[in-house]
């Protein structure tokens, strides 16, 4: 067939189709370059003994020794900071028994900081002659040859506590809420309370330090213990005489004036 008159066919220069194919490679070859450039940066990095690990700062620790914290941390001679992962060591340090939580940041361009903050008591177990801490979540913290001023947690029987072991609750299924609860109370509101006794499962049993003896039941113990001077008052005011005790099983608290 005859090619139409007045068409034109374009057809691109060998020369321009060679000058784009080498800007291609040039381009190729420049990314590969820098590619392998930043790598070998950041290996240099790595391991330069600028960032060798010379010490580490820790603060916040009492209970836990330095050196403990060492071993978990496990960090080997000869580290630099760009090798450590301080999310990784902080979940690690954060499943320490004793420790509540932890912040792990760097110190350019030598040294590694570590901050934690550990479990406080909240209250006192007595056992022997002696009284078991423990914390909001049931740990065994340490032992106090005399009272702190801590409210007294009495009925549980522990046969060998060491510290870091979480109290077991057994059958007494309010424990932790009590704890919880207890933790959240200021001490001027926990100094109206001698004694708490969770030897009963279906009763918290809680005594004044008037000797007033308190049924809380099972459950809403933050309700409970808050209305429980009001609750006092409003019965020494009817009666004239210190009650001997108190069921607040269920709430019946006297209307607020």
């Amino acid at each position: 067939m005859d090619r139409p008159i007045n068409s034109y066919y374009y057809r691109e220069p060998e020369k321009n189709k060679k000058s784009k194919k080498g800007k291609r490679r040039t381009k190729i070859f420049f990314n590969i370059f820098f590619m392998i450039l930043f790598i070998l940066i950041f290996v240099a990095l790595v391991r330069s003994p600028v960032f060798k690990m010379q010490r580490i700062e820790v603060k916040g620790n009492e209970r836990v020794s330095y050196e403990e914290i060492l071993r978990i941390a496990d960090i080997e001679e000869g580290t630099t900071l760009w090798q450590v992962n301080n999310r990784v060591l902080k979940k690690r340090l954060e499943k320490m028994p004793l420790i509540n939580s932890a912040r792990v940041s760097y110190v350019f361009p030598q040294a590694l900081a570590i901050d934690v903050k550990e479990k406080e008591p909240i209250a006192l177990i007595p056992y022997w002659e002696r009284y078991l801490e423990i914390s909001e979540d049931r740990t065994i913290l340490g032992a106090a040859d005399e009272m702190e001023d801590l409210p007294l947690m009495t009925g549980i029987i522990i046969e060998k506590p060491y510290v870091g072991q979480k109290v077991d609750p057994g059958e007494i299924i309010y424990l932790e809420e009590i704890l919880r609860t207890i933790s959240n109370m200021s001490s001027q509101e926990l100094s109206f309370f001698s004694d708490f006794k969770v030897k009963d499962p279906l009763n918290l049993k809680v005594y004044t330090i008037d000797g007033t003896e308190i049924w809380l039941g099972k459950d809403n113990y933050e309700k409970k213990l808050e209305e429980v001077p009001r609750v006092l008052m409003e019965i020494k005011r009817q009666k004239e005489e210190e009650p001997g005790y108190i069921d607040l099983r269920v709430s019946h608290f006297p209307p607020k004036r």
